[in-house]
């Protein structure tokens, strides 16, 4: 018996509704399914049984019992409440852990298990499509799980929940990165280029990225990718290549060598790092590799037995951050935020030591300006600005970035969009654009066909409240305009071409350097806002 693994243990279905729970079985075998112990009825539909439960208000616990011959499935702690699909790229997927400068009591506090969030598995999936779910699970938003929540889906639900006392579920489907493109299936997507390039507006050229694909290269990549045999031959050797980049830059840095994350000797030569700075327009602008940062801050006694938070921002490209020679953090790419947390006795009254080895792959290394830089103790902080002191590891050469799949041509529609097909929802919130920026007089025609066909698996009501692209201008090199501005101009055209669609304004929420801020509080907020002018 094969059923989806979003009908599962914990899950939340759309109250008010009927709901369909699709079993596959043997051809001859007797499925039964019960609702808190009532027969329900199925009917069989393309080799499967689809079993309709009742309308229900909403409220729980329920529990479901599913037979087929000796196989028994049970999900319990069921609740009916309101189901939102949340889609798009990072900025929707961002976690809750990553948007800590803001809220964070907020967060520490949070403890709703009435509502529960689905995060679908994140696969790529080429010239095929899923019917179900083989992994994920319902995770209840309590303390110990809610850092792992979208952070946008957080605050809307726990700001709808307060209001009305209606149990929530999310459907996590945001990818960091995903283009459009990847949340279409081939169909669709062959059929709106082929309009883009009917109606002219065709102008532009191929940019020739390997991992997303555009009018120029759609059907080459659509090809290619159905070879199962290149797509993993490609990952195998894009993690041969990181591994042996890492471990040649590893085995030739003298810091893992001779111990620089300890103090250094006074006498030992360093350059001068004034942090925050990127190397742009420096001598080092175009090295690749390792670089050694560290700085001696003084601390007073009554902080050593504290939980004290150490900020250093946002690290190009990747770090591992030590305090008084032991590790206590790291990132092995730029977008996280910084925000390490030293545990009680990590830290000693005096001088302590405060090490950081950046690896440069790929940008212009060093740490992004206007991010904090800090300790603190509570409302107590010392700040971590101007000068470190400086070594340089190991050169190395530019590190060829790997395939992402994940962004290729209906990647991801195949296996996490297609899969919803029949589930019922209260609406489509939806953080996306960025990857689309190249070529926004394409994202148009695209985001309507995509949306059409998200419909057609959710229903063709189904709200779609989507936000607006915030500013940005870059986080190492500052760029001299908005590149994201193309895409905002064609969202705020095209939310009026899309019946029951909404834009959500988010342009002044924006920060020049981060492409990811952290308030998504407000930015959930003001989906919610609408939301309930849509619902009154």
């Amino acid at each position: 018996m094969k059923i989806s693994s979003i009908y599962s243990n914990g899950m939340v279905l759309q109250r008010n509704v009927e709901n369909r729970i699709p079993v596959f079985c043997g051809s001859d075998e007797k499925v039964e399914c019960f609702f808190d112990g009532n027969p329900v009825p199925g009917s069989v539909v393309d080799g499967g049984v689809d079993f309709v439960l009742p309308a229900q208000k909403a409220g729980g616990p329920h529990r479901i019992e599913i037979m087929c011959g000796a196989d028994t499935r049970i999900f319990e702690d069921i609740l009916f409440g309101d189901v939102f699909v949340l889609g798009g790229q990072s900025n929707m997927e961002l976690p809750v852990i990553w948007t800590t400068d803001y809220h964070y009591d907020e967060i520490l506090s949070a403890d709703f298990p009435m509502i529960r969030q689905f995060e679908v598995p994140k696969i790529p999936l080429f010239g095929k499509m899923n019917d179900t779910f083989d992994d994920g699970e319902w995770v209840s938003c309590v303390p110990a799980s809610v850092p792992m929540f979208s952070a946008i889906g957080f605050y809307f639900a726990k700001y709808k929940y307060l209001k009305d006392g209606i149990p929530v579920g999310l459907i996590q489907t945001a990818v960091g990165g995903a283009p459009v493109e990847s949340l279409m299936s081939e169909e669709t997507l062959r059929a709106s280029f082929a309009n883009i390039e009917k109606n002219g507006t065709n102008d532009g050229k191929c940019n020739l990225d390997k991992s997303k694909c555009c009018l120029w290269c759609y059907q080459r990549k659509l090809e290619q990718n159905r070879d199962e045999a290149f797509v993993k031959a490609t990952m195998e050797s894009d993690l041969r290549r990181q591994n042996a980049w890492q471990r040649d830059l590893d085995s030739r840095d003298p810091g893992l060598k001779e111990n620089w994350e300890l103090p250094w000797d006074k006498d030992i030569r360093t350059e001068t790092f004034n942090m925050p700075q990127t190397f742009l327009n420096t001598p080092y602008e175009e090295y690749k590799g390792s670089i050694w940062l560290q700085k001696t801050v003084t601390i007073p006694e009554n902080w050593v037995n504290e939980i004290i938070e150490l900020r250093l921002g946002t690290l190009m490209d990747s770090d591992v951050t030590y305090v008084n020679g032991k590790k206590v953090g790291g990132f092995e790419f730029k977008y996280p935020p910084r925000r390490y947390f030293l545990k009680p006795g990590t830290l000693k009254e005096g001088e302590n030591t405060i090490t950081v080895r950046l690896g440069i792959n790929g940008n212009t290394g060093g740490a992004v300006p206007d991010c904090p830089y800090c300790i603190k103790n509570g409302e107590e902080e010392i700040s971590l600005t101007g000068p470190w002191k400086m070594r340089k590891g190991a050169p190395s050469t530019t590190l060829e970035s790997p395939t992402f799949f994940n962004w290729a041509p209906t990647a991801l529609y195949n296996s996490m969009i297609h899969p919803l097909s029949g589930l019922m929802c209260k609406a489509i919130l939806f953080y996306q654009g960025e990857s689309n920026c190249e070529y926004p007089q394409h994202y148009g025609p695209l985001i309507k066909d995509m949306v059409n066909e998200w419909r057609e698996l959710l229903g063709e009501d189904t709200p779609f409240y989507m936000a607006e692209i915030t500013y940005w201008l870059g986080d190492g090199p500052v760029y001299e305009s908005d590149p994201f501005e193309g895409v905002r101009n064609v969202q705020r055209e095209v939310v009026h071409e899309i019946p029951n669609a909404y834009l959500i304004p988010t342009y002044d929420l924006g920060m020049y350097n981060d492409l990811h801020p952290q308030n998504k509080k407000e930015v959930a907020m003001r989906f919610l806002e609408q939301y309930s002018n849509c619902e009154a």
